[in-house]
């Protein structure tokens, strides 16, 4: 694919990019993996908010599908509040609290749910798309009532273990093949996440590191419409645009790309679905022709390293030409 390495060498060359790894594929059948930075497939990254659907929304769904939570269910079911949003607002990011620090002493894990209730909304529940790394963890939360374990113990059990995930987990400390996305060398292994690290490293919204290897069985997962965790019918719901006459477009915990989605570069028809993470990752799928794309990468840290500060509309404006010059190989 030669304008694919072209635009990744550009970036490399310009400072944006130290750690990247590209697979584009195609159902079953990998089309084409490109590498820089010594890295391969087994290689682990910070997957950021991609943690959203790999672990949150798989195990919200595995929940709906198995009757042990509705949509229609209301937070204060689950804590003591009078806020009156539902399982479906924190899936679509309509809960009316969008982002926030956590950052705050007397934070911790173990309050964080009530502490989350006590932030005063941005505006009405429902009114619109605010993305919230609090509501989901919160929503991280609500599983971990739900089935009766931790958040990773659940992933563990009821999502990495069932498709075969061989290296991805939270708190990779100690993991040689493992890619930094904090400046600190110390702190490879530890989630980039500023809330998520502050927790321990493990929430609904971030923490989990994966691989080009496991995220590409996720992805078949998507492609195979659910199975083998749920229905096809609670999968296709999932990934319905349920904020079509919102200012974004989300399924449930899915990224929806239509036309006003910017970094996918036009590759993907409107309906895949995907999602990004803030230190440099995405994966996007379109389940209907089985096209998907995977970007591994230590893009945000590396605008640190060259700017001294993040500059992540240049990561997203990466993102766009990396799938826009996949579609122009693909002609």
């Amino acid at each position: 694919m030669i304008c694919l390495e072209k635009t990744i060498d550009e970036y490399v060359e310009s400072g944006i990019l130290e750690h990247i790894a590209v697979r584009v594929g195609q159902g079953n059948h990998v089309i084409y993996d490109t590498y820089r930075g010594g890295v391969d497939e087994t290689t682990l990254f910070d997957m950021a908010s991609v943690t959203k659907i790999m672990v949150t929304t798989s195990l919200a769904l595995i929940a709906l599908d198995n009757g042990l939570l509705k949509l229609e269910d209301k937070v204060h079911q689950f804590y003591s509040t009078s806020r009156s949003f539902t399982i479906k607002n924190l899936l679509t990011h309509t809960i009316g609290i969008g982002h926030k620090s956590l950052n705050k002493e007397g934070n911790s894990y173990a309050n964080i749910a009530e502490k989350i209730l006590d932030i005063p909304s941005d505006i009405p529940i429902g009114a619109d798309v605010r993305y919230s790394c609090p509501g989901f963890i919160l929503l991280g939360k609500i599983l971990e009532k739900t089935f009766g374990m931790q958040l990773d113990q659940c992933f563990h059990k009821l999502v990495a273990k069932p498709l075969g995930f061989e290296n991805t987990l939270f708190l990779p400390l100690n993991r040689e093949n493992t890619v930094n996305s904090n400046l600190d060398k110390t702190k490879r292994g530890i989630v980039n996440d500023y809330n998520c690290q502050f927790l321990g490293g493990i929430a609904g919204n971030a923490g989990l590191f994966s691989n080009l290897s496991d995220v590409t069985k996720y992805v078949l997962f998507l492609q195979n419409r659910g199975k083998p965790l749920i229905k096809e019918e609670t999968f296709l719901l999932a990934a319905q645009n349920h904020t079509a006459e919102m200012s974004e477009s989300r399924g449930l915990g899915y990224l929806y790309v239509d036309g006003r989605y910017q970094q996918t570069g036009g590759l993907f028809e409107d309906g895949a679905i995907g999602h990004c993470g803030h230190t440099g990752q995405s994966v996007f799928v379109d389940y209907r022709s089985g096209l998907y794309v995977i970007i591994l990468s230590d893009a945000t840290i590396s605008t640190v390293k060259k700017y001294g500060k993040e500059h992540y509309n240049e990561v997203m404006d990466m993102r766009g030409c990396i799938h826009a010059a996949i579609k122009q190989d693909m002609k």
